[in-house]
């Protein structure tokens, strides 16, 4: 026994977890972004809030100016952040692993409170190392270098820490990323046994007034409806579409083999237009036709699984098999293995039948499957099924409708959806990292840009120079890189449940992400060292 929320959003905690925790690294790394431009400002204003010390201001009163103007930058990101949450509702709900819950969701205020909170307290934590660094700050120490410039009262590792944190964060959430990516292209690279491309579904459910016997000829007069409509080159139907969990299992027992144990496979109740709709491949034999709705004689297609587990080294076309219907039927073909119940379960034996064949086992619910023409949007054909359903069989309610495409989008998993997620978050955190090592760069090359110039004036090369500040960049990054690529051997295993074929610790994809930030770091690093390399030392020692 399960209790109902338990049944319902077990399968999303594990997502939602992984994206929340993507989430708090991300904002862990804009805190340290921030908290490094701030320390850097604070080094640009050293001379002014020296001179406002030495005239009396209280220190008290610029630590309270400093974390004013956290607060003022964490409200504003918090509005900006809501009213972008608010216009992209739907796309959001749509782009995190809600699985069926996302079409229920609603606009929760309650939610934007928590996350003004949550802005304001990264503000406050934004500004508390600034804060520290102000009130230890020497304004004797500043004036006396603000002449000779030189690294003056800080050496910058503290901004070189939070880089070197920042980058580690972010090779953790690339690392991630390129693990679901991979996972997810291994995914797709399944081959489902149905052709996915222009394919409408159309899920209707049979008023329950309707007797069992009356069903297979309302589907068959549905299939003749949708037939001529424009665009539509196939139709078919079924009781149970691939890719959406396990179909009916019935008993099978072969004629003339009595030694085989009991046993069960899967069976699709399918109309004649069903195969060349999905683009099931026949291997041999025949399938089922339209003339097999008037024989007495059951007859039954059977997949390359089934062949292969009853029948090894022969050929079961004209074989007969007993579903327990009373009697036997007849195997008049063979066809490829399709993904049933998911996209990850292997081939699993599974016959065809035709619903004419077996009324006293159909139920209310089905599935219309129409193939478009070539060039054919399928989603355009969905309107016109649902007013010709309705036309032509008011006994027919139309509970949904879709693409195959869509159905096996969904098949892939939660991992197609937290790989959207993290892929967008990894992005963001490469683009502050990029800034972080920019301003960190930036900073070191304006305390030092009189020592530079001298360097410059002795003779040193502006290329050495840019290699050497590039140099400093590249090494902030590299020990970031190590940093978060041995965060990420530890951490990935998390990931497990979302991967297929590729290992929680794969070294392709570990080595992308530090090869990624690495480049991105060096390019972020290049601007200012280019900066440093077209320094003027006449103009800045005149200056001096």
């Amino acid at each position: 026994m399960t209790p109902l929320r338990e049944h319902l959003l077990a399968p999303l905690r594990v997502p939602l977890l992984a994206t929340l925790a993507a989430m708090a690294v991300l904002l862990l790394i804009a805190c340290a972004n921030v908290v490094a431009l701030m320390l850097g400002q604070i080094d640009g204003r050293a001379t002014e809030l020296a001179v406002r010390i030495a005239l009396g201001a209280d220190r008290r009163r610029l630590t309270q100016q400093l974390v004013a103007e956290a607060l003022l930058i964490g409200l504003a990101a918090a509005a900006v952040g809501a009213v972008i949450a608010a216009r992209g509702y739907h796309l959001l709900a749509g782009a995190l692993p809600l699985g069926p819950l996302a079409a229920h969701g609603s606009l929760d205020w309650r939610v934007f409170f928590g996350a003004l909170v949550i802005a304001l307290a990264a503000a406050l934590a934004v500004s508390w190392l600034p804060a520290r660094s102000l009130r230890r700050s020497d304004p004797q120490r500043a004036l006396s270098t603000a002449r000779t410039a030189g690294i003056g009262a800080r050496g910058g590792r503290t901004e070189s820490a939070l880089v070197v944190g920042q980058v580690a964060l972010a090779v953790l959430l690339t690392a991630g990323a390129a693990l679901l990516v991979r996972s997810v292209t291994n995914l797709r690279a399944i081959n489902p046994g149905v052709d996915t491309a222009r394919v409408a579904v159309v899920d209707v459910v049979i008023e329950g007034s309707v007797v069992p016997e009356a069903r297979p000829r309302l589907m068959a007069d549905l299939e003749a409806a949708l037939a001529p409509l424009p665009g539509v080159r196939s139709v078919g139907a079924t009781f149970k579409l691939p890719l959406r969990g396990s179909g009916q299992s019935w008993g099978i027992a072969l004629e003339g083999r009595p030694e085989l144990p009991n046993t069960t496979t899967f069976v699709r109740l399918v109309t004649p237009g069903y195969f060349a709709t999905m683009g099931i491949k026949l291997i041999d034999g025949r399938l089922l036709g339209a003339d097999d709705r008037e024989s007495t004689e059951r007859v039954v297609v059977i997949n390359r699984a089934l062949a292969a587990k009853y029948f090894p080294g022969e050929n079961p076309v004209g074989r007969r098999v007993a579903t327990g219907l009373g009697g036997s039927e007849r195997i008049v073909g063979i066809v490829e293995n399709v993904a049933e119940a998911s996209l990850t379960d292997g081939p699993v034996p599974t016959r065809y039948m035709l619903y004419a064949q077996v009324m006293r086992m159909m139920g209310t619910e089905h599935t219309l499957v129409l193939r478009a023409q070539d060039g054919q949007d399928p989603a355009s054909l969905l309107d016109q099924a649902r007013r010709q359903i309705a036309a032509v069989a008011p006994s027919v309610a139309v509970q949904g409708t879709t693409t195959l495409e869509a159905v096996f989008a969904r098949a892939i998993g939660p991992a197609r959806q937290v790989m959207s997620v993290l892929g967008l978050l990894t992005a963001l955190a490469i683009a502050l990292g990029a800034i972080g090592v920019y301003g960190v760069i930036a900073h070191f090359v304006r305390r030092r840009q009189r020592d530079m110039s001298i360097c410059i004036a002795l003779g040193l090369p502006p290329s050495r120079l840019v290699a050497q500040v590039v140099g400093r960049g590249a090494t902030l990054v590299l020990v970031g890189a190590l940093l978060g690529t041995t965060a990420a051997l530890v951490v990935a295993r998390l990931l497990s449940a979302f991967l297929y074929g590729v290992s929680p610790v794969d070294p392709l994809s570990l080595a992308a992400a530090t090869l990624l930030l690495l480049v991105v770091g060096v390019v972020a690093a290049l601007v200012p060292a280019r900066r440093a390399g077209r320094l003027d030392p006449a103009s800045m020692l005149r200056e001096g």
